[in-house]
């Protein structure tokens, strides 16, 4: 075997490939390691991780997917930046291994380790593909990126896409750290309210997530990963007090209102600032990593830094539509994404 390795934000990722010209598998790591053999140009494929369907879609992938999360199919937005989803399979959160086999699933795209581990144990070719790194995100912010160009070397065109997604996320990532770089102010704490679920203001994200790295690019501190789990209490909140609130997902709206109608939150330092912000929804919530996060951390750049960043991220958002999706997106659409809405402008819940 002729083992490859390649670097991914200072970690390492090792892959093999069976000697011999006719051979037609390659040997991936999922994200936590596991070395998995995996049929190359994979035609029918399972996008059970959230992480994994825009990406795929928009690398030119599209046909090479049998299904994906059903959530992602109930979105609005999906119909509209890729209306073949339409003819995808909508899979729950943990398949079954019949069903899978019946479609003749050559791989599945898994959002956690035991989801994969029982796949494999039933000959399905699984990687896990997690919204979390360990011990940090960062490594792996380019992890499917790369295993895309690994897994469709032979299809044209995804390498070249997969380089452009990642030279333009890095370039970003690049000016942020140096214009703040610049500057020395004061760390702030950023507390995130996750709203792919309605389960209130204290329902948050815990730390090694690609949220918490894009905080970390804005030089503030992730509140998630000091409170330590994913539903702090009210009094726990409170006395952590943040500078800054950001609120995703489909309950946005909703949540929101529960946070500046409830008496309970009114002396959060975060809303008598008026620092309380809502993030863009595309296939996914946007601050799950995909192909706007480019859009997310320049939104959230522009957002705590309005002194020293105006980026335009309508046009920005109307251009990567138009680049990875052939869609031309209006900008009355583009505002209603940037602002988490649906393409009517209703909410999305």
């Amino acid at each position: 075997m002729a083992l490859i390795v390649f670097a991914i934000g200072g970690a390492l990722y090792i892959s093999g490939q069976h000697e011999g010209p006719e051979s037609d598998t390659v040997i991936v790591q999922d994200m936590l390691g596991v070395e998995v053999e995996v049929k190359k140009n994979p035609k029918n494929v399972a996008c059970v991780s959230r992480t994994t369907y825009d990406l795929l879609v928009a690398f030119g992938l599209g046909d090479n997917v049998d299904g994906v999360y059903s959530t992602i199919l109930d979105n609005e937005w999906t119909s509209v930046l890729y209306p073949e989803s339409s003819e995808h399979y909508a899979y729950p959160y943990e398949p079954s291994y019949e069903t899978l086999l019946e479609r003749n699933v050559e791989l599945v795209f898994c959002p956690e380790a035991y989801i994969a581990d029982g796949l494999r144990e039933h000959g399905i070719a699984a990687l896990c593909v997690s919204l979390y790194g360990n011990p940090e995100f960062e490594p792996y912010v380019y992890y499917l990126s790369n295993l895309t160009k690994q897994l469709w070397p032979d299809v044209k065109g995804v390498k070249e896409k997969a380089d452009a997604w990642e030279e333009n996320f890095q370039s970003l990532v690049d000016d942020i750290k140096s214009k703040l770089s610049e500057q020395g102010s004061e760390k702030r704490t950023v507390y995130y309210i996750r709203g792919d679920k309605n389960n209130g203001v204290c329902y948050t994200d815990t730390g090694k997530s690609f949220n918490e790295y894009v905080f970390k690019v804005l030089d503030c501190i992730y509140m998630g990963a000091q409170l330590g789990t994913t539903r702090p209490s009210v009094e726990a909140l409170l006395e952590a007090d943040p500078d800054v609130i950001v609120i995703g997902g489909i309950y946005q709206y909703t949540l929101r209102e529960s946070l500046e109608n409830d008496s309970v939150w009114s002396n959060l330092s975060a809303l008598k600032s008026d620092s309380v912000y809502q993030i863009g929804v595309g296939f996914t919530p946007m601050e799950q990593l995909g192909v706007f996060s480019s859009i997310y951390l320049a939104s959230m750049a522009n957002n705590l830094y309005p002194d020293l960043f105006d980026y335009d991220t309508k046009s920005m958002l109307i251009d990567l539509c138009k680049q990875y999706f052939d869609t031309d997106l209006t900008e009355q659409q583009a505002e209603y994404m940037l602002k988490g809405l649906g393409p009517d402008g209703n909410r999305l819940a």
